[in-house]
Formats: C-alpha cells, sequence, structure tokens
C-alpha cells in the first residue's frame, strides 16, 4: 500500500504552507499563491509524497496532529527545492539570482 493511502496531502497543505512562510517566498514569477501550490503539487513525485505521509504519521505517532508533521516535511521540500529561503541572513544578488534560476527550472518542469 502506498503510504499517501494513509496520509494524503492535497495542493491545500501546499498553499497552507506557502501562505505560512509567504514572506520566505523565492521570486514566485508573479504567479498567485493559490496557483503556484497547484504547480508545486502536480509536480511531486511518489518519494516527496511518501516522506510527507512518514512525517505525517510520525507526528500522529508523537501525539500531534498529523497535518503538523506534514506541512514542516513540505516546507523541508520546498526550501530544497528552492521555492523558500528560510535563511536569516540577506541574500546576496548571485545567490538570489540563482535561486530564481532554480525556481525557474522547477515551475518549467511542472508545466
Amino acid at each position: 500500500m502506498p503510504l499517501q493511502m494513509a496520509f494524503g496531502i492535497t495542493a491545500d497543505d501546499v498553499r497552507i504552507v506557502l501562505e505560512k512562510h509567504n514572506d520566505k517566498l523565492v521570486d514566485p514569477n508573479g504567479r498567485s499563491i493559490e496557483t503556484l501550490a497547484t504547480v508545486i503539487y502536480h509536480g511531486l513525485n511518489e518519494d516527496e509524497m511518501d516522506d510527507v505521509a512518514l512525517a505525517a504519521m510520525d507526528s500522529f505517532i508523537d501525539g500531534k496532529p498529523e497535518s503538523e508533521g506534514a506541512h514542516r516535511a513540505l516546507r523541508r521540500l520546498l526550501v530544497r527545492r528552492g521555492v523558500l529561503d528560510m535563511s536569516r541572513r540577506a541574500q546576496l544578488p548571485e545567490r538570489a539570482k540563482h535561486q530564481k534560476q532554480i525556481a525557474d527550472s522547477m515551475m518549467a518542469v511542472c508545466r
């Protein structure tokens, strides 16, 4: 049984994480958070979905809401993909440009 059947995320879960960390978004290319969430959700692969499902189940075992664990895992995923920048330092122009290139290529793959 795929892990996603135990806990399945939706585009709404991605949207919630994006809204919560709106100030950390790396250039969404003029897209609304709703559109960005949908694009990202449909671009998730099975391993990523399994990671989120595992995090949700771990959270449940720890006595916390499943969504809390799933949203933490989604945040980590969005940081790895360059959609969110959680660093506390100000971005250097070269880094911001590099992260925009990564985000653009990710969005191109998701189209």
